[in-house]
This record gives structure tokens, sequence and C-alpha cells, in this order.
């Protein structure tokens, strides 16, 4: 399994057009082949700062995901939104307990 990090600041005037686009795109992601979790949570202690948490089946499944045309489009919709570069960390895993 892979999972992905993203750490995401907003532009405190392009929020409420985030959110909106990213409730959508968890709720299409979610029903893609390979996606096993797709989540973005709101960090409650710095004000317009997001966390983006995936995992995928697989490398295969992530790669093919990242080089789609799809995800072409949410980047180019995304990146004027946002106050910087993402931070993004991904890890080979393997659940362990229940």
């Amino acid at each position: 399994m892979i999972v992905i990090r993203i750490r995401l600041k907003v532009e405190a005037q392009n929020k409420a057009e985030f959110v909106h686009f990213m409730e959508e795109e968890v709720a299409r992601n979610h029903a893609l082949s390979g996606c096993l979790a797709y989540s973005l949570y709101e960090d409650v202690n710095v004000e317009n700062s997001f966390l983006l948490y995936e995992e995928w089946q697989d490398r295969e499944t992530f790669n093919d995901y990242k080089e789609s045309a799809e995800f072409a489009l949410i980047m180019a919709k995304l990146s004027p939104l946002l106050a910087g570069k993402p931070d993004s960390a991904h890890f080979e895993a393997e659940i362990i307990g229940p």
C-alpha cells in the first residue's frame, strides 16, 4: 500500500472555493480503482491549513492516478488557490493491527 500525506496552505480569500472543490474531489476519488482512502482535514490550530491523506492499493495505481489527465486538471484548479507549494510525503506501508 502507498500512503500519501500532503500539507496544504490556502490563501485566506480562496478558502471557501478550495473547500468546495475538495469536497467534490474527495467524493470522486473514493470511487477510483485502487483508492483505499482519500480524506481532507482542516488544521484547527493553523488558519487556512489542511492535510490531505490518501491510501492507494499499490504504487502502480497511485502512479496511474498521478499521471492521469484528471490529476492534471485538479492541480491546474488547485494551484492558484494555494499559498505556496504543497508539502508531501509518500510511504510504502502495511497495516498493522486490527
